[in-house]
């Protein structure tokens, strides 16, 4: 005889034998019914197995963006020290009796470092800061020449300039290098004729993209210029 489930209650007890008949039957009816596809067999062909890793095809590597990397830095800097030889160096060379840098290394992509004294460009007008003003324009003329990319027509398909310019140091410096890259710029435009490229929208719209690299963040510490300039002097 079937005992009472109100028996079961009144005991403080339940009765599990239906919920185990459920999940058996809902068991069975899974294991007779499961079929394995043709997708998930090429997903398990393509798991570790004990022979090996399954081969599979190697993904396209993605070039990063090619640029033209203006950079601007203190004069005497080499490569191979470390932050706290720039810091001291740094610290050497501006003090409160001198705190301007007397001069600064022009350096675009990997090629020779140019002078450029500050006492050169410390004037407002005069023929002798447009003398000084065309050798920094002429060689940076010659820079961006050797870096031309045949084949593209339009001038915003050539790389892009981007300017790096030691934080300690004048603005002036990376505002000198962005007039000569638009300065070239302009001369390469035939529709220009020798104008300034600023006074036509449409042939700065179409010249090649000139960038500002923003300062390195600091914790207001001027103990991390030594870090700014390793990352700018070893910049490639």
């Amino acid at each position: 005889m079937a005992s009472d489930p109100d028996a079961y209650l009144e005991e403080g007890r339940l009765d599990l034998v239906p919920m185990i008949d459920c999940i058996m039957l809902l068991l069975l009816f899974f294991i007779l019914t499961t079929k394995f596809t043709t997708e998930e067999k090429a997903i398990a062909s393509l798991l570790p197995t004990d022979k090996g890793q399954a081969k599979s095809t190697p993904k396209e590597k993605v070039e990063p963006p090619q640029v033209v990397r203006i950079r601007i830095y203190p004069w005497g800097f080499e490569k191979g020290q470390q932050p706290r030889d720039y810091q001291a160096q740094y610290a050497a060379l501006v003090t409160p009796d001198h705190p301007i840098i007397p001069s600064a290394a022009l350096v675009i992509g990997g090629g020779k470092p140019m002078e450029i004294s500050n006492a050169m460009f410390d004037r407002k007008s005069g023929p002798q800061l447009e003398a000084a003003l065309k050798i920094v324009h002429d060689y940076i003329g010659e820079a961006l020449k050797g870096n031309e990319e045949p084949g593209k027509a339009a001038r915003k398909d050539q790389r892009e300039v981007e300017i790096h310019c030691f934080s300690g140091m004048s603005w002036r410096y990376a505002m000198m290098a962005y007039d000569a890259v638009r300065a070239y710029e302009g001369g390469k435009d035939s529709t220009m004729k020798g104008m300034n490229i600023y006074a036509d929208p449409l042939a700065l719209n179409n010249a090649r993209g000139v960038t500002f690299a923003p300062p390195r963040i600091r914790n207001y510490s001027t103990r991390e210029l030594g870090n700014e300039l390793l990352e700018i002097i070893e910049m490639k």
